[in-house]
């Protein structure tokens, strides 16, 4: 994105050297000088900091240039008798000029327009008074130290984790509005962590090496809320002086939690330092205006091995809610560049699984969000100014803090609420923890309906690719995001933009019209969806027809290269048009069959759009960003990269019926936390490849077990830490499956082996007269029963069993126990080795004596493994054999012919070495 310069030629120092130049030449005549000043305001009378004041005429060599102060206000003394013109601009109003006679002073009073284009903004001035000024949020953020006392031998457990404190000191925090809030430990102590679930140990010991944390630290802060400081009272010995190390402590510890990086390095960087970075003093000020806000207790251990590790005990939202979990404890060692960083245990709270009430599906939100109506004006250099009204309900009582996802490049200028009064709000520095908080004055009523209203303006959500074409990023924090993907809402969005460009928007298109040189679009989701959208750019509309479903589908194409493509020769020969008309094809074939195995979507819509990103695709509720490479074709391709790219080929195959089909998983289906997200991108990789086999004319074949064999290799494939993807844990682990030494084993576990679990289902619910018949009901049920909450992988556990066949009942207890702990809970892939004799049988049928053997796998794992006899006209199923633990097996059949052959698992459908 350019971004253009407002510097002007002059500086100031120039123009006190100009200043004292006149003034020689002058001589007395200064004794005469007149002045002009005043006041610069908004049509609310706000004053405007920082308004640009050019003043010109008279009889001045060159223009005088001035800004307002803080409180608005100018002056420019030492002026000869004359007349003057005072030019006013500020960004976001109108220019304003102004004639001046002078002799005599002049006090001015002038009032600036907003803009046309940026009508929706209202003026900071006295609004920036709220910014970061909570009385009780400014005690947080500047706490000092309190009384100091001996803490020796004394030990506190929380949850699973015990702190032992040898030797040393506790320094409280100072009480803020009467609540302490933090202490700080130095000296001698242990830090033991204990999970309670087998898989949790696992993870651990697969992080550590070792299945219980232990670490030795000197020092230790401690930030907390409501009774939590009574359980620390009974290890308090005598008074003591404070030790400058636990001052030291308190502002090593405010400079970890406040600074912010843009660029991650590693992964608990990109999670705790990211778009929804925590401001702890926030979240801390949330609990001391709400008594019973729900536990909050946050340790920062400096051990001796690792020198930031976290322990999180936090109810209701989750430890670490940028996962979207609510699993409430958590430990993290914070070391983006070391070997050990990672989320190393993050689980319920203890009791609730020894009262095995812990789930995925815990509602972790303080407020549920209703209604959003936002309005942006996107600038012609891709600056947005928007306001966005928020409608919401309290679901915990007493609750007055909020706590928004807004990209922190995106400067909040006030927020108000529904009687338009302003409110305080939270936002620092977008290079500290700069999240955006908003502070209600009082809690509202459970259940009561509010609204607050906010204006923010800023850049870093487009950047320009190139002739017409732009990059859409912060697509879920263009606008403050109360709860993510956590909940649905209705979004109510205009937009106003330039006049040549259009803006493609979820929901559905209400009205278009011109204003003066903006653009206008007014979209409305007619159900709730879970996020909201755009792409941006100039587009060309391309429409096709769905007579069978009745879908309407729109394609949106640019007609130039992104600027890091235009010299390609490969790409000279680009069809945009034609091209979009084969993705609206595809579009089309991927929704005839997505309605046939998994119902009817929730969007009679869908907007195909193609992005300047060259290899990465994604999709909204009804609308789909495809990459320019699903344009190209197989000879463009081949110029691009010299060779045929097999991979490559088949991403360009597999991204759009894809990403369309995640309009059914993700959009139509939701999932409830980072455990579960397999069940949408899982399910969409599974649906590119339903798409290779049922939707493409010709052989199907060769692409279709291409596919499942890339994502075989993609599981099994070995990094440079001699890693596989799948050895990084089991699909379960979800997000937390990224270390140092498996940077990529989210997206080649969750994608290639989510895919494998729905199919390996599908194969062993197939039967030879119904087809897929079981599977087909399964989806259906699965699809319709979570339409209005999200899916968890027990819940879709549940559905599977619901419609299992008989042969699936391989624990003989009517559940799939066996199926999710070796292929959801479990890293094990079994090697088949298969042999097979045919010999003759009576009436010119053939017996098949086959020899099935499983190995690599420990004496429990269990699966049901298809086989195939090829008669001259395909692979024919001929049924399933099951098998359990590391054995061999044979089996006899009788066959109606001679087959070419007979093969075990023919598609690569079941996951093998």
């Amino acid at each position: 994105m350019h971004r253009r310069s407002e510097a002007g030629p002059w500086r100031f120092p120039s123009l006190l050297k100009i200043a004292l130049f006149l003034l020689w030449l002058m001589g007395p005549t200064w004794l005469h000088s007149e002045t002009i000043s005043g006041t610069i305001q908004d049509p609310s009378g706000a004053v405007i900091a920082g308004a640009q004041i050019e003043i010109a005429g008279g009889d001045l060599v060159q223009p005088i240039l001035l800004s307002s102060d803080g409180l608005g206000n100018f002056a420019s003394p030492d002026l000869k008798p004359g007349t003057y013109s005072l030019r006013v601009t500020r960004e976001g109003f109108e220019p304003l000029v102004k004639v001046v006679n002078l002799p005599g002073t002049v006090q001015l009073q002038l009032t600036l327009s907003i803009a046309k284009q940026q009508a929706i903004i209202s003026v900071p001035g006295k609004s920036l008074a709220f910014a970061n000024s909570d009385p009780i949020y400014r005690q947080l953020r500047d706490i000092g130290l309190g009384q100091t006392f001996r803490f020796d031998h004394f030990t506190l457990t929380w949850d699973t984790a015990t702190f032992q404190f040898q030797k040393g000191t506790l320094t409280i925090l100072s009480p803020v509005n009467g609540v302490v809030t933090g202490a700080i430990f130095i000296g001698e102590g242990h830090f033991n962590l204990k999970p309670v679930m087998p898989l949790d140990a696992g993870e651990l010991s697969r992080r550590t090496g070792a299945a219980e944390a232990n670490e030795d630290f000197t020092d230790a802060v401690f930030r907390f809320t409501g009774e939590a400081r009574l359980r620390f009272l009974p290890g308090l010995g005598d008074r003591t002086e404070p030790s400058s190390e636990a001052a030291a402590a308190l502002n090593h510890w405010r400079e970890r939690m406040r600074q912010r990086r843009e660029q991650a390095v590693g992964f608990t960087q990109y999670l705790l330092q990211g778009e929804t970075m925590d401001n702890v003093d926030a979240d801390v000020l949330a609990a001391v205006y709400n008594a019973a806000h729900p536990e909050f207790f946050n340790a920062y251990l400096r051990g001796k091995r690792h020198k930031d590790l976290r322990f999180f005990v936090r109810a209701r939202v989750g430890a670490v809610p940028q996962l979207d979990s609510p699993e409430e404890v958590a430990l993290i060692n914070f070391d983006p560049e070391g070997m050990e960083d990672g989320v190393w245990y993050l689980a319920h709270l203890k009791p609730e699984y020894l009262n095995r009430t812990a789930s995925s599906g815990e509602d972790r939100r303080l407020f549920a969000t209703r209604r959003y109506k936002i309005e942006t004006v996107i600038a012609k250099n891709g600056h947005l100014f928007s306001s966005a009204t928020i409608s919401f309900e309290a679901l915990v009582a007493g609750e007055r803090v909020l706590k928004f996802g807004l990209l922190p490049n995106l400067r909040v200028t006030r927020v108000t609420d529904g009687q338009g009064q302003d409110l305080y709000f939270i936002q620092e520095s977008r290079k500290e923890d700069g999240s955006f908080y908003a502070i209600l004055p009082q809690a509202p009523p459970l259940g009561q309906e509010q609204s607050i209203n906010v204006e923010y303006a800023g850049d870093k959500v487009l950047e320009e690719a190139g002739e017409g074409s732009f990059y859409v990023g912060a697509r879920t924090s263009w606008y403050p995001n109360l709860n993510g993907f956590g909940e649905r809402a209705l979004y109510d969005l205009t937009f106003k933009v330039p006049r040549k460009y259009k803006v493609i928007s979820v929901g559905q298109l209400k009205g278009e019209s011109i204003e003066q040189d903006l653009a206008v679009s007014h979209w409305i989701t007619p159900n709730p969806v879970a996020v909201a959208g755009f792409n941006y750019g100039e587009y060309t509309r391309l429409d096709i027809p769905d007579e069978i479903t009745g879908y309407k589908i729109s394609g949106y194409y640019l007609s130039e290269l992104p600027n890091n493509l235009r010299g390609s020769r490969a790409l000279e020969s680009l069809a945009p048009r034609g091209m979009t008309k084969y993705a609206l094809e595809q579009t089309r074939a991927q929704l005839q069959l997505c309605t046939y195995y998994f119902g009817k979507s929730p969007y009679e819509e869908i907007y195909i759009t193609e992005q300047p990103n060259f290899d990465f695709g994604q999709s909204w509720p009804n609308l789909v960003y495809l990459p320019i490479s699903a344009y190209t074709d197989s000879t463009q391709r081949w110029m691009l990269f010299g060779r045929i790219n097999s991979k490559f080929t088949g991403f360009v195959q597999e991204v759009t019926p894809h990403e369309v089909s995640h309009q059914w998983w993700g959009h139509g289906v939701g999932w409830a936390s980072y455990h579960d997200q397999w069940l949408s991108e899982g399910f969409a990789e599974f649906s590119a490849g339903l798409f290779l086999q049922q939707a493409v004319g010709g052989d199907w074949r060769k692409d279709y077990i291409d596919f499942w064999e890339r994502l075989r290799q993609r599981l099994l494939e070995k990094n440079n830490f001699g890693v596989a993807p799948n050895d990084a844990g089991p699909l379960w682990m979800g997000l937390r499956l990224i270390s140092p030494r498996t940077e990529n084993a989210y997206q080649n576990v969750t994608y290639p082996k989510g895919a494998y679990v729905l199919q390996m289902l599908r194969s062993m619910m197939f039967d030879p007269d119904d087809k897929d018949k079981a599977f087909i009901a399964m989806m259906h049920d699965f699809v319709e029963s979570h339409r209005e909450r999200a899916a968890t992988t027990e819940s879709f556990k549940a559905i599977a069993e619901k419609h299992m066949t008989k042969l699936m009942d391989l624990g003989k207890n009517g559940r799939l126990d066996w199926f999710f702990s070796e292929w959801v809970y479990g890293t094990q892939v079994p090697r088949y080795h298969f042999e097979y004799q045919l010999a003759p049988a009576g009436g010119g049928k053939v017996k098949l004596h086959m020899i099935v053997t499983q190995s690599e796998v420990d004496e429990r794992f269990a699966m049901l493994v298809p086989v195939f006899a090829e008669f001259g006209k395909g692979m024919v199923r001929l049924g399933q054999v099951g098998i359990i633990g590391n054995t061999t097996r044979s089996f006899d059949v009788l066959l109606p012919s001679q087959p070419k052959k007979v093969v075990l698992n023919a598609y690569r459908e079941i996951l093998e070495r």
